[in-house]
């Protein structure tokens, strides 16, 4: 008889996030937890991004030195090439395995939304801190001297097959590939819109962000979620290098509607259809078509082929997408 992997054992078991609450600690009492935990691990969600809490959220990472795991909905909370940038997690069903949640003493939780993916399993050692009060949280734990908790087994696996596919231009192109290539187009100022679906999965999974609204992502499938992303921050930013992400061939209905109502307020809005059976085009290729839909004055579709055997290399690595099911 083949026995099961406790840790799939437990997953039967996971409970949603009101049932397991993190302690309720008083500042002091957090901060005496994070000064005398061993191997202390920070899980940030969005409403770290909401409340634009970021920057104690780094402050607090800096000064005790603590990883930090993102939600896919609180990406840019920490600059990806940060040390104590882990990762992101939520998006396939073995993240919170391999980040081997158990080998930690202490897990401190800051902005989770009810229901915000991945749900914790029970019998983590959870406490959670205000997102007001992550940066005295960061000055009274200023002086910890523990070890950093830096290592990334999540990432570290995922990046194997992400950064295999940055070396090839010619198509059919890697998503991730894509993905990084955009990054560098839109610059620091740049924001990336997707739907749910492979486009957002990967956007959510390999874009490499700097600061938080860089990506935005919907909650739950919404259709024309990005382009009316790419409309709202483009009516408060003009001229803001941006870009919104679909599936298929041709932008659905839902997408169109919201292109054609930012026309009517002279607001132009870029849309890239990604389907494995578009133009299959070298990487310079699509980034010059991207680079002119951003900067045209009228909405433009791009269509471009991309690779679709990488995703079945990440799920081997992760397993199969969760997020938006």
């Amino acid at each position: 008889m083949v026995r099961e992997h406790p840790w799939r054992a437990r997953v039967r078991h996971w409970r949603t996030p009101r049932d397991i609450a993190p302690e309720a600690l008083t500042l002091a009492d957090l901060a005496d937890k994070v000064l005398g935990a061993r191997r202390p691990l920070i899980v940030a969600g969005s409403g770290v991004v909401a409340a634009r809490a970021d920057p104690g959220l780094r402050a607090l990472a800096a000064e005790a030195r603590i990883g930090v795991y993102n939600t896919w909905r609180a990406k840019g909370v920490l600059p990806w090439d940060s040390d104590y940038h882990l990762g992101t997690i939520g998006l396939q069903a073995r993240d919170l395995e391999l980040c081997e949640l158990e080998s930690y003493d202490l897990i401190v939780t800051t902005g989770l939304a009810d229901g915000e993916q991945p749900v914790l399993p029970d019998g983590l050692p959870l406490a959670d801190c205000p997102v007001a009060d992550l940066e005295i949280l960061a000055v009274r734990c200023a002086e910890r001297e523990g070890p950093e908790t830096t290592e990334a087994p999540l990432r570290d696996r995922l990046a194997a097959v992400v950064q295999k596919a940055w070396g090839g231009a010619k198509p059919p192109l890697a998503p991730t590939l894509i993905t990084r290539q955009y990054a560098l187009l839109l610059g620091e100022r740049g924001m990336v819109a997707a739907d749910a679906g492979t486009a957002g999965f990967f956007l959510a999974r390999t874009f490499p962000t700097l600061r938080p609204h860089s990506v935005e992502l919907p909650s739950e499938p919404q259709p024309g979620f990005a382009a009316r992303a790419v409309f709202a921050r483009r009516a408060a930013e003009p001229g803001l290098p941006a870009v919104a992400l679909v599936d298929g061939g041709a932008p659905d209905d839902a997408t169109r509607e919201a292109v054609a109502e930012a026309a009517s307020r002279g607001i132009s809005v870029p849309v890239v259809c990604w389907t494995p059976d578009g133009p299959q085009v070298g990487i310079e290729d699509h980034l010059e078509d991207v680079r002119r839909a951003v900067a045209a004055g009228e909405s433009h579709v791009v269509v471009v082929g991309y690779d679709p055997t990488q995703l079945a290399d990440l799920e081997h690595v992760a397993g199969n997408i969760t997020a938006w099911r």
